[in-house]
């Protein structure tokens, strides 16, 4: 045939596809709407649950005498994350080596990671809370200012 009739024949199976073509926008666009309004359900599900709880210190049985009992730490060698509190069982000092390290005025609890090798501090790297190091003779700062 040198001049075919005007229409879509011509297409064969293509021409299905293209007249499918709106449909297949539409069901696409409502599986990106159901999958994005199914990811926004869950984000607030997840957001709505419960906080989680801090862990609470432990407490001694009422009537225990903390006068008598150590609240000093010392630390000689090796890497560790150690933490200091005002409140008794709690350790309110840590000495290592080369220095002491306490609670600074109107903090009532830190965390820091700390590196002693040799028996020399070469890291100390606030966690949380503040801190302040006394120095031994002979050791240099380690904590900014």
């Amino acid at each position: 045939m040198r001049n075919p009739p005007p229409g879509e024949h011509h297409l064969g199976r293509f021409a299905g596809y293209a007249a499918a073509r709106r449909i297949r926008r539409v069901l696409i666009a409502c599986l990106a709407v159901l999958v994005v309004g199914t990811m926004f359900a869950w984000y607030r599900w997840a957001r709505r649950g419960a906080e989680p709880t801090a862990l609470r210190q432990f407490e001694l049985p009422a009537g225990t005498d903390t006068s008598e009992r150590p609240r000093v730490l010392a630390w000689s060698q090796g890497k560790a994350r150690l933490g200091l509190t005002r409140e008794p069982p709690g350790v309110d000092t840590i000495e290592l080596p080369d220095r002491t390290l306490k609670l600074k005025d109107g903090s009532d609890m830190a965390q820091f990671k700390v590196v002693v090798e040799d028996g020399k501090t070469t890291a100390i790297e606030p966690v949380s809370g503040e801190i302040v190091e006394l120095l031994h003779p002979g050791a240099s700062p380690l904590l900014k200012p």
